[in-house]
């Protein structure tokens, strides 16, 4: 079992990963190119704002536990390329997903369930960020 410290270091490490998806979904939305797009623009300008919102209930989660919300930015990728651009976003949300159902195990062990129900949220909305991007990637998940 991890202690409160630990679960504050790892919030802020998700945090950082929140801002630099933010930063890297607005600098997408405005490099990404052709009629075929359009509307995927618009939804990762929603990711965007998103990821904004979960920024804000993080720091909120760690101030509540005692420590100090960082304001460092994971790096962040860039390409000239469509689909890598939606690739590097897709990858950033599998991450995501996969850190915050770790967190919700991290913070529930610590007895701490109105946080692993918050957290629960945020991963919510990671997975509809994979689903719009594997849909915009034509990524079919098929079970033959």
């Amino acid at each position: 079992m991890i202690s409160k410290k630990e679960l504050i270091s790892n919030l802020n490490s998700d945090l950082t990963k929140e801002y630099a998806a933010m930063i890297q979904y607005i600098q997408h939305s405005s490099m990404l190119h052709g009629g075929e797009y359009v509307e995927v623009i618009d939804k990762i300008l929603e990711h965007a704002k998103d990821e904004h919102e979960h920024a804000i209930i993080l720091t909120d989660i760690i101030q509540y536990l005692g420590g100090i919300p960082t304001v460092e930015v994971y790096p962040r990728q860039t390409s000239l390329d469509n689909r890598e651009m939606l690739y590097q976003d897709l990858n950033y949300e599998y991450d995501a997903l996969n850190g915050y159902n770790q967190r919700i195990s991290q913070a529930e062990n610590l007895g701490l369930f109105d946080i692993g129900q918050k957290l629960r949220n945020i991963a919510l909305e990671e997975e509809n960020h994979i689903i719009d991007l594997e849909k915009a990637l034509g990524i079919l998940k098929i079970d033959p």
